[in-house]
């Protein structure tokens, strides 16, 4: 079993005093804010990038329009734009490609079955009336929408 695996398992172990049967989906929660914490400043970062680039795209769009017959002009003077601005045109991308290997191990971790060939512990917990290794499928083919496992997932919905 992972090393991930195996902190949110103690995590919920932790948190079952106050989470009772529901203390699998508390860890998960809490972990998952957790990275999210660890990821923020590179989504900070990513956010600057995006708003510098929008802050130039009515300038661009002028560019577009003066350079409309000449795409080498353009591309030379959106370039020269970004560097006279100090702003690069791929800012906000990196840091939103360093942050994928965390949410596929997130992912990963809350979808398979197995880990590190040992069974996933943590799909044998419940969330309320739903299995966490469940589907939004199986609660429609058991009980319905409004079902209890489907109350659970449309719940879950609303919040998302």
């Amino acid at each position: 079993m992972s090393v991930f695996a195996r902190l949110v398992e103690h995590l919920a172990d932790l948190l079952a005093p106050l989470f009772h049967a529901s203390a699998a989906a508390a860890a998960i929660v809490l972990f998952t804010a957790l990275v999210r914490l660890l990821v923020h400043p590179l989504s900070r970062a990513a956010a600057r990038g995006r708003r510098a680039r929008a802050a130039l795209q009515p300038r661009i769009a002028a560019l577009r329009e003066k350079h409309a017959k000449d795409p080498q002009r353009l591309q030379r003077a959106v370039l020269d734009l970004h560097a006279e601005e100090k702003v690069s045109p791929l800012s906000g991308c990196l840091p939103s490609l360093l942050q994928l290997p965390a949410f596929f191990l997130l992912y990963h971790l809350f979808s398979s079955t197995t880990i590190g060939g040992e069974a996933n512990g943590l799909l044998g917990h419940r969330l309320l009336a739903a299995p966490l290794g469940g589907h939004w499928a199986d609660a429609l083919a058991d009980g319905g929408a409004f079902g209890p496992a489907g109350l659970v997932y449309c719940g879950l919905f609303a919040v998302v």
